[in-house]
């Protein structure tokens, strides 16, 4: 109905980011007020969903819940057992589906298009991406998948653009980013305490392959050792060095078992959530000193990430800087 109050961050999402009276506090990235709406009134307006194409009035609403809900149980099940062991192939599928529709259903996205499209033309432009969402799909569902919990005191922010990318290899380096992107790896917050780290296949099977060359090189190492072969303590210490920093991830990626988020993939996580966001962060909590630091040092992003669209589909944010000096 267009006078329904329709969300671009689903409702069950925010809810998981909600204070134990089930609002959330809101950070307005414009003006630094704090509010505590409740989720329903959060990153949604009325018809947001709808557009007027020809003359007819053509709605995604029932299209996006149908893929929430199928989402929703298994994204709160992540949230609740704090780990990825129970996501085989069919709920990995509509996770993805989920994450591939979050990518371009935002108002930071509408609004930041460069082309800067009327609702009308929008309204093609979406419906096109729409259509060609089994593309990006594919390209999240093939991902290695890691779930990244805290343990600390210390929460995730959920951004009014939560899909964020980075490049993993040169974080500050806000060009070129796609979900089809050699070399990018994206993240979504899933609640205050976990969070989905999802790098390209090509970083992913990288990482498993010098933790296998690790692996081997111990094994060679030790067995030369054992035939009284002397020397090889460097080689030793670098395997076990490689070993243990990479020992999380690879078991992360093959079993589901969490990685432990620490001090510095929490704030670049909350950054990136910052610089992506359109108006809003929102929090189970009212301190928000973080959030006003980064955009105190980086008023640029109280402005909207422009985006274009490319070959595939593919969301390109420009001209942002997404890690903290």
């Amino acid at each position: 109905m267009p006078q329904d109050n329709q969300h671009w961050v689903p409702k069950f999402l925010i809810k998981n980011f909600a204070d134990i009276d089930g609002r959330v506090f809101c950070f307005n990235i414009h003006s630094s007020e704090v509010t505590k709406p409740p989720p329903k009134h959060a990153s949604a307006e009325i018809g947001f969903n709808e557009f007027s194409l020809d003359g007819e009035t053509v709605s995604f609403e029932d299209k996006l819940e149908k893929i929430e809900t199928k989402a929703a149980p298994i994204l709160n099940e992540i949230v609740a057992s704090r780990n990825l062991m129970a996501v085989g192939q069919k709920e990995r599928q509509r996770v993805a589906e989920f994450i591939a529709a979050q990518s371009f259903r935002t108002k930071a996205f509408y609004e930041g298009l460069i082309e800067k499209p009327d609702r009308q033309e929008f309204g093609r432009t979406f419906a096109r991406l729409w259509e060609g969402a089994f593309i990006a799909t594919h390209e999240i569902a093939r991902r290695h998948w890691a779930l990244m919990v805290i343990e600390g005191d210390e929460v995730f922010y959920l951004g009014d653009n939560p899909m964020v990318l980075q490049h993993t290899d040169n974080p500050k380096n806000g060009s070129g980013l796609g979900l089809d992107v050699k070399g990018v790896e994206a993240f979504m917050p899933l609640s205050p305490k976990c969070a989905l780290y999802m790098p390209c296949r090509a970083t992913g099977n990288d990482r498993i392959a010098r933790y296998e060359a690790g692996l081997e090189l111990h094994r060679a190492v030790r067995a030369a050792a054992l035939r009284g072969v002397p020397g090889g303590g460097n080689e030793l210490q670098t395997a076990q060095l490689v070993i243990r920093s990479l020992h999380p991830l690879v078991q992360a990626f093959r079993s589901g078992s969490p990685i432990f988020a620490n001090r510095e993939n929490v704030e670049n996580l909350n950054y990136l959530q910052c610089s992506w966001s359109y108006s809003a962060i929102y929090s189970n909590r009212k301190d928000f000193s973080f959030a006003r630091r980064v955009f105190l040092e980086n008023p640029q992003y109280k402005t909207i990430p422009n985006t274009s669209l490319i070959q595939r589909n593919v969301l390109v944010p420009d001209k942002r800087k997404h890690h903290p000096d």
